[in-house]
């Protein structure tokens, strides 16, 4: 059957919206689709017209696309001017069990544009489909790629770029800075309404508790969130309240890296010129965010403490990091915590000293432990290597916490053999601005199946070469 489309925040917030149809930019052509997420929302194949669906050349069936108005902290910055500018909310589509939104990224100029074209290109757009696919199958939250269409579009850029649209599937397209543009406006009651409807739609056990209790299920969600970017090394790169939504899913995908070798101090975004959404950074500034939004929440939360809740963000996220972080080095078994910290700093630190592979290093590490030969008989053998030269003393330590009894499982399951790397993300790109979307298929379906050892010999595990992976990325990306 078709997506069926309820469409709620186009007809309970029209004051925080303009309605617009997706405007086309010539001709689409279907690159991908990920049929399994098409299936989990429609029970069906993705028909024959969705390209022309995407890229407006034919309307949408059920849907009534809507350009959201917000503001933000940009850089720590307070502009009351963002929006949708290149984006529409196309609708909730009801499955039976949840309802998702449909945004599509590249959809024309709208009132909140601020002069720019309003549209997406090839290249950031399968950048985004890339990370939303790799994070799920990491297990940290994040929105989904649906589908992407590429059109005849020629668009300004650092370079003239082939045009693109992509649909991205969340559980909320409503962000901080929703609720900071009705502080702004003084709309308290268009706040009130968002904020119950966010916590109807996200956490509807919580929708009958005071606004400090619900504020509490966004901060955890936050919190381990971003637990989860620091445990795999992952650099958002512009964590600006616009784009923190408020279920605590990884949102809007623009200057992010994964770290090859580890450099924690390293900033992937050239227009950070101060570090401030550096790696390092990112737990700090995820709790100024929030800092953010409990400020406009005060616009109608009366008398309820809820700057009080903000204590909990730092136990949850240090109590996320900590899971994650035993499941990735073995330490399941072992029950004290202060010799886990230990171990785990340790550990960060023999990878920035001898600047191993952030990732590679914990499958290398779990096939060591395993004595594991097959394993270390390809990529991994040089960064065991040099785990086993390096860091003899931390071995040692490590073996006596974990008696000898390290949980090797544990860590294959959570230890990627295939993550999303810069220089396959832009191998990915330059093929499919010449047409070929095999390479692009190819790595979808490795980083969907990240944890899967048939990948030993593929080129979608190999880090790249000196000089291979760009220092820098752009906002545009």
């Amino acid at each position: 059957m078709p997506l069926i489309f309820d469409n709620q925040f186009a007809n309970k917030f029209p004051e925080l919206c303009h309605a617009q149809k997706i405007q086309p930019d010539g001709q689409a052509k279907l690159r991908w689709v990920n049929d399994a997420l098409w299936k989990s929302l429609s029970h069906d194949s993705p028909p024959k017209e969705l390209a022309d669906w995407i890229a407006g050349n034919q309307d949408w069936p059920g849907t009534e696309p809507v350009a959201q108005k917000y503001a933000g902290h940009q850089f720590g910055h307070f502009n009351p001017y963002l929006g949708d500018g290149r984006g529409l909310l196309v609708g909730q589509v009801i499955t039976a069990n949840e309802r998702y939104d449909l945004h599509v990224k590249g959809a024309g100029p709208t009132p909140y544009s601020r002069g720019g074209d309003g549209r997406a290109v090839l290249r950031s757009s399968i950048r985004e489909l890339l990370a939303s696919e790799a994070f799920q199958a990491l297990g940290i939250p994040t929105t989904r790629a649906l589908a992407l269409v590429s059109t005849e579009g020629r668009i300004q850029r650092e370079t003239v770029e082939p045009g693109a649209m992509l649909v991205r599937v969340a559980r909320t397209h409503i962000r901080f800075g929703h609720f900071e543009h009705c502080l702004y406006r003084n709309l308290e009651d268009s706040a009130k309404r968002l904020w119950q409807h966010s916590i109807e739609e996200l956490w509807p056990s919580a929708a009958d508790k005071t606004v400090s209790e619900q504020f509490r299920y966004v901060v955890n969600a936050t919190a381990e969130m971003i637990a989860k970017w620091q445990a795999y090394g992952f650099v958002h790169g512009v964590m600006n309240t616009d784009n923190m939504s408020l279920a605590g899913e990884t949102f809007d995908y623009g200057p992010y890296a994964f770290f090859d070798d580890y450099k924690p101090n390293h900033i992937f975004n050239h227009t950070d010129h101060a570090g401030r959404y550096g790696f390092m950074q990112q737990p700090g500034v995820g709790l100024w965010n929030l800092k953010r939004l409990a400020h406009a929440l005060g616009l109608f939360a009366g008398d309820a403490p809820v700057d009080e809740v903000l204590d909990d963000y730092e136990p949850v996220l240090r109590q996320a990091f900590l899971t994650v972080m035993k499941q990735r080095l073995g330490l399941t078994h072992v029950d004290n915590d202060d010799t886990c910290w230990s171990l785990i700093s340790g550990w960060l630190m023999l990878l920035e000293t001898y600047q191993l592979n952030y990732n590679l290093s914990y499958r290398a590490l779990g096939a060591l432990l395993d004595n594991d030969s097959q394993a270390l008989n390809g990529p991994l053998e040089k960064t065991a290597t040099e785990i086993k030269s390096k860091g003899q003393s931390w071995l040692s330590d490590y073996s006596k916490a974990v008696d000898n009894k390290p949980d090797t499982e544990a860590m294959k399951q959570v230890n990627p053999l295939v993550i999303l790397r810069t220089h396959h993300a832009q191998y990915v790109i330059e093929q499919a601005e010449q047409g070929d979307d095999k390479p692009l298929t190819d790595y979808v379906s490795a980083l969907m199946r990240p944890f899967d050892e048939t990948h030993n010999n593929t080129r979608w595990v190999l880090p790249p070469e000196p000089g291979q992976a760009p220092a820098e990325l752009s906002c545009s990306s």
